[in-house]
């Protein structure tokens, strides 16, 4: 690896970070006798790792100065959460036994695969923090956005719990049954991730509309 330049070592550390979210989302599906979700897992986390140290030796350049730092983040958010929420739909049926969480041990595995993604996230996003130290996060152009963003979230959310209340309130006894308490907890919760993913797809969006606006116009002046 130290071969390579600290931004081709980046992009090497994404390919393996990318084996390990395959490994991780359709490893159990592959019957070869190997715990492939498991190692896809420790690939996925050794890989971030070796992004961090890539990170901070990547020197800036023009067109990373021109991308805000909300938006390095918003767009990071979409990925993780978007992993978070496709593992959680790929793993909805281990909720389903009536069974109490700590007492299911598949609900554990899922819940420590899903936990891993999530750590992974909130390390990267600590890291991009760290590499724009010194520069202005935010201002109220960011605030603006943060604001209509997170308007965009709660309206998703609200939508998803009101959908799984008309679900639950119209399906007959039998359909109840089917339902255990961990099942209607992971709904919840996939509500509240379908909220912050789209808060993040809206942030993200709302950025990339501002920063083609300015190009357009620095092309106009020319």
């Amino acid at each position: 690896m130290k071969a390579l330049s600290p931004r081709n070592q980046l992009i090497a550390c994404l390919l393996l970070a990318g084996v390990g979210l395959a490994l991780f989302f359709g490893g159990e599906y592959r019957d070869l006798g190997l715990p492939l979700g498991w190692i896809g897992s420790v690939l996925f986390v050794v890989a971030v790792w070796f992004c961090v140290d890539a990170v901070h030796r990547i020197p800036h350049s023009e067109d990373e100065a021109a991308v805000a730092h909300g938006e390095w983040q918003a767009w990071i958010g979409v990925a993780f959460v978007g992993a978070v929420i496709i593992a959680s739909l790929q793993r909805a049926d281990v909720f389903l036994p009536q069974l109490p969480i700590g007492q299911n041990p598949e609900a554990g595995v899922a819940g420590r695969g899903i936990g891993t993604l999530f750590v992974a996230w909130l390390v990267l996003a600590q890291v991009l923090k760290q590499r724009w130290a010194g520069k202005v996060l935010e201002d109220e152009r960011d605030m603006q956005i943060e604001l209509i963003a997170s308007q965009w979230g709660r309206g998703a959310t609200t939508v998803c719990i009101i959908a799984i209340a008309v679900l639950l309130g119209f399906s007959d006894t039998g359909r109840l049954r089917e339902f255990s308490y961990p099942f209607i907890a992971q709904m919840l919760m996939l509500a509240l991730l379908w909220g912050l993913w789209f808060d993040q797809l809206v942030a993200a969006i709302l950025y990339w509309r501002d920063r083609r606006a300015v190009r357009q116009l620095e092309g106009g002046a020319q």
